[in-house]
């Protein structure tokens, strides 16, 4: 009996996931084993090493696609797209990161532990078919992301990033809890595919209780991807994390949120459509706008990729509100590419910033005759802001022009247009960054040492390259991307 409850259980359909813990596991014996001045270095190899496992065990389990865990998670091309994306973004994070953390003086293994662990959190939400596996795995994410955000103790805006994000994190846990129960209350099931049958059956006379439960979970998304108006925690925890944290939270558990989000509402709401039109259009619009408005009056690198990151966000809105397979897939094209493009950014980011511990550090002025002190990382930052900025051929460009192009075949063309002019807004504050680094003469205060490692040469190199190379060649991911979509449609 119990042989048979195992077997009905498909434990190795999870075998990435359970690499991931035992990969966080062994980093743990590591830290407690090893001298505290060695342990830092043990824990990232190992960390390194697994995720490559991870990743390989992810692409070679595609074809074991189906339900796991009495229907609780779900295993589809869909689950293994995220999963190889976000175990990159991992990846690289950790792979920059020795020296980066040393000169910001956490060096403590815990760094890597978090990254695992949000991970492991991350991973659940892309694969839960119910709605208490996704919610746990926004937990696991949110307060490994708390700690990290809050690493670098002994500045204040770590602690007041920290502070906000636990708070308002915390208070929207409620939000998505109580959006559940009332679900729960009108199906009788958390889970993906009962709701679905329910509310499919239910038609036109959804209960107003199912309607409320799907806006508060809706609510909870909006504030895991920094949508406006449930973004405000952002701004301050992308400032006062380290900036490798920054990067990764700017692409991994945004990636993480929209593949749940997207699962949730294109499967179990999906009968529900209609109904959320306007609330997402208008979502989507402030989102561009504000987050454009704000990025367009910052002095700090840092906070204009945060404020940014918003305006991206809306973006991926305007996809989502197509509830269609071409949407989704330029969700998940543009997703890749984003964190691709902004991983490098930041990266360049760390190395030209002359101090870590200046809080009000990354400045713009800071960048002036990049070109001449270090021509390949200011062609690198080139080819990024241009990206960003959505000019062809980057990669950046074609994830636009397919999350515009979806809203209009959806019969969206003045969100499309709204989008476009907010696109072409974003260029000011990229082309700014530009001006500096080509055609504003270097001066003695911009001379500052600058910090930088083989292996942030090595990312931001693969960066560049797979920007350019998906500008060039887009129709490889934009295939894989539908064939991830087909499984969730």
């Amino acid at each position: 009996m119990f042989d048979n409850l195992i077997a009905g259980m498909h434990v190795g359909r999870v075998l990435p996931e359970i690499l991931v813990v035992v990969v966080a596991f062994a980093a743990i014996l590591i830290d407690i084993i090893m001298p505290r001045g060695r342990s830092t270095r043990g824990v990232q190899v190992v960390s390194v090493l697994g995720l490559l496992m991870v990743i390989a065990a992810s692409f070679f389990q595609r074809g074991d696609t189906g339900q796991a865990f009495s229907g609780m998670v779900m295993i589809d091309n869909y689950t293994t797209f995220f999963r190889i994306l976000l175990s990159a973004i991992t990846l690289l994070i950790i792979g920059v990161s020795e020296r980066y953390i040393e000169i910001t003086r956490i060096r403590i293994a815990e760094y890597y532990l978090m990254l695992l662990f949000a991970l492991f959190g991350m991973l659940l939400m892309t694969m839960g078919q119910d709605l208490l596996i996704i919610f746990l795995g926004i937990e696991t994410m949110s307060v490994s992301l708390y700690a990290l955000v809050g690493m670098t103790r002994h500045k204040h805006a770590s602690n007041e990033g920290a502070l906000k994000y636990f708070l308002l994190g915390a208070f929207t846990t409620g939000f998505f809890l109580y959006g559940i129960a009332l679900v729960f209350g009108v199906t009788g099931s958390t889970n993906i595919v009962d709701i679905t049958v329910f509310l499919k059956s239910a038609g036109s006379e959804t209960p107003i209780i199912a309607w409320a439960g799907a806006g508060l979970i809706m609510i909870a998304f909006a504030f895991k991807a920094a949508l406006v108006p449930f973004h405000w925690w952002s701004p301050d925890a992308y400032e006062g994390a380290p900036t490798t944290i920054t990067a990764f939270m700017s692409t991994a558990p945004k990636a993480a949120a929209f593949a749940a989000f997207l699962r949730v509402f294109y499967v179990a709401f999906g009968s529900m459509s209609d109904g959320w039109t306007m609330v997402l259009w208008w979502i989507a619009v402030v989102s561009m706008t504000f987050g454009n408005l704000l990025a367009l009056r910052q002095d700090s690198v840092k906070r204009m990729l945060a404020f940014s990151s918003i305006t991206h966000a809306g973006y991926l809105v305007v996809a989502f509100l197509t509830f269609g397979q071409q949407g989704a897939s330029a969700i998940l094209f543009y997703l890749v590419v984003y964190g691709i493009m902004n991983i490098g950014a930041f990266l360049v980011a760390i190395a030209v910033n002359r101090n870590e511990d200046d809080d009000k550090g990354y400045h713009f002025d800071d960048y002036k005759g990049l070109v001449y002190r270090r021509p390949g990382m200011a062609i690198a930052m080139l080819v990024f802001m241009l990206s960003l900025a959505g000019i062809p051929p980057t990669a950046g460009f074609f994830g636009k022009y397919y999350i515009f192009s979806s809203a209009v075949s959806a019969g969206f063309v003045g969100l499309a247009v709204i989008g476009v002019l907010n696109s072409a807004v974003s260029v000011y504050y990229y082309l700014r960054l530009i001006v500096n680094m080509f055609l504003t003469e270097r001066d003695e205060e911009t001379e500052g040492r600058i910090f930088w490692t083989g292996e942030m040469a090595q990312v931001v190199l693969i960066c560049v390259i797979l920007v350019l190379l998906i500008g060039l060649f887009p129709d490889t991911l934009l295939n894989a991307a539908r064939a991830s979509v087909a499984a969730l449609l």
